[in-house]
């Protein structure tokens, strides 16, 4: 808290037993890609997949103002991400729900999404692609983490047979943050 700059957007978070602080090369790589991606477009709503703490989605939201959507496959992560929602005072924007990947009562109103953010592991990022796909509304981004500098190409590949096309990769230690869209 002592560290927050005037011109900062400061976010709490109580990673408790979820994942997600924002410190991981990871969840940094996500936070840039964000910001970037919002200084250009205005989304009118968005997705956390694997929303772990709900960083991810606080960030949007507080960027944004813009209805954000946190998934996790955890209850005890969304419960996580839902207290850390309240203590950043983006309740009214973010609501979370359990879900796999695109399963669950969230997704049943086939709602499709400006932003999709999701950091979370190469294998599962491999097979929600087509999901995803579905998912993007027509001029979205996706930002993709949780995936190894040698996994790059291999997902890479599983969006372009989408026809999702990379846009900018960050790079930060052994991890990458991918950009995509329609």
């Amino acid at each position: 808290r002592a560290r927050v700059g005037a011109n900062d957007i400061g976010i709490l978070i109580e990673a408790g037993q979820a994942f997600g602080t924002g410190h991981h090369g990871t969840t940094a790589g996500c936070l840039t890609m964000i910001g970037d991606i919002l200084r250009r477009k205005a989304p009118r709503n968005a997705l956390d997949l694997g929303t772990g703490s709900a960083v991810l989605a606080i960030a949007v939201a507080r960027l944004a103002r813009i209805p954000v959507l946190a998934t996790d496959i955890d209850p005890v992560a969304v419960d996580v991400a839902r207290g850390n929602v309240r203590a950043n005072g983006v309740s009214a924007l973010v609501r979370t729900a359990v879900a796999i990947g695109f399963n669950g009562p969230a997704f049943a109103d086939g709602t499709r999404f400006d932003l999709i953010v999701a950091n979370i592991l190469a294998g599962p990022l491999m097979r929600l692609a087509p999901a995803m796909e579905r998912r993007l509304e027509r001029g979205g981004d996706i930002v993709l983490s949780g995936i190894l500098a040698r996994q790059r190409q291999a997902v890479l590949a599983a969006y372009r047979d989408q026809a999702l096309y990379h846009r900018r990769t960050i790079r930060m230690g052994d991890w990458v943050t991918l950009h995509l869209s329609r």
